[in-house]
């Protein structure tokens, strides 16, 4: 059996990702002084529960943006392909010996009964996307795009040149999300100044 896995987007998506996590770290640092303590004016205006509750919902969308790449994944033989979902714990499965034609084109992989079926009007009969929380992993669906060719039953199809999410305007996108991530982390100074000037004055 072959595997067809997925990788973050880029590296700068996963700094931003980081640096966000740094920065509500030190917030939490600082919520966590004003308890202990008990600065006026902070301390009574401070919903404790709340608080906590707020925190961990934010780290817990955070960790799940980082790592949710890792969540979908295929694995397929010589007549069969299943995709996983492991966040939502689905899978589904679709036996290639049902397919006449297979076209990559820019959002995944579809395939429809009809060798001669329209792939912009009519619904295929399975979909293996090339985005699920991250990008496809180049290696592995260019192995799956030569084992389909292989085969004479399906008529393979590719409507791009190069993968999609590793060129054209994506590095465009590489660079916005590193200039947010310098942002972010820029602004991580500030809440570190509290926390120094916090432990200090006590």
């Amino acid at each position: 059996m072959n595997r067809i896995t997925y990788r973050y987007t880029n590296l700068a998506k996963q700094a931003l990702i980081l640096s966000l996590i740094l920065y509500f770290i030190m917030r939490a640092i600082i919520m966590v002084q004003i308890v202990v303590y008990r600065l006026d004016g902070y301390y009574e205006a401070t919903n404790v529960p709340l608080t906590i509750l707020m925190y961990g919902a934010i780290f817990a969308v955070l960790i799940l943006l980082l790592r949710s790449y890792t969540f979908c994944y295929a694995i397929y033989g010589k007549d069969k392909v299943t995709y996983y979902n492991r966040l939502l714990r689905r899978e589904k499965s679709f036996s290639l010996t049902d397919a006449h034609l297979a076209v990559f084109d820019s959002h995944g992989v579809k395939f429809f009964a009809e060798e001669h079926a329209d792939p912009r009007k009519d619904r295929p009969l399975f979909f293996l996307p090339f985005f699920r929380g991250g990008i496809v992993e180049a290696i592995s669906i260019d192995r799956f795009f030569r084992t389909l060719k292989d085969r004479d039953d399906i008529l393979v199809v590719k409507t791009f040149q190069a993968l999609p999410g590793y060129a054209g305007p994506w590095k465009i996108l590489t660079i916005v999300y590193a200039f947010i991530a310098a942002v972010v982390f820029m602004n991580c100074s500030t809440p570190l100044t509290v926390i120094i000037v916090l432990f200090q004055s006590r």
